[in-house]
């Protein structure tokens, strides 16, 4: 078995440099979830598994999740940002203009896995890609693809 040439307390300190490099770059965006769904029933005669049984009134209601966490913004030009299209059609993303790259850590990607869409600096996206994971030594942070809301 081949010895590394990188002592663990080296990477260690690889590590941290990059953590720092994050910190200083990285800025607030917040996280939609798709939120909870809550069912409000106003009859005693309500069957939770088949619904309303009698005359009685019952409506649902969404409950918004949101997240605040950090992540470094990257906005992609589509027309200039030349891109190798065979990676393109491994992650399954159409590159169009103002489509942006989100790197998070590992807090911010179990948020952002289960997120629909995000917002910062005063424009909304949704999230298009799963997530993939990037680092030196082993997953540390992750990319997610964000596609511009039109409203």
């Amino acid at each position: 078995m081949p010895t590394s040439l990188i002592s663990e307390s080296q990477k260690n300190t690889i590590k941290d440099i990059i953590d720092d490099i994050h910190e200083t770059f990285a800025r607030d965006i917040t996280v939609y979830e798709e939120g909870e769904k809550v069912l409000i029933a106003s009859s005693s005669q309500f069957n939770g598994i088949y619904g309303r049984t009698s005359g009685g009134e019952s409506a649902t209601q969404r409950t918004v999740v949101s997240h605040t966490i950090n992540a470094r913004i990257k906005y992609i030009n589509a027309d200039k940002d030349v891109f190798n299209t065979s990676s393109a059609s491994q992650l399954g993303i159409e590159y169009i203009d103002g489509l942006v790259r989100i790197t998070v850590d590992l807090p911010g990607f179990t948020i952002l896995k289960e997120a629909k869409r995000c917002e910062f600096e005063g424009r909304k996206y949704t999230i298009s890609s799963k997530g993939n994971p990037t680092g030196i030594f082993g997953p540390q942070y992750y990319h997610f693809y964000l596609s511009p809301i039109e409203e």
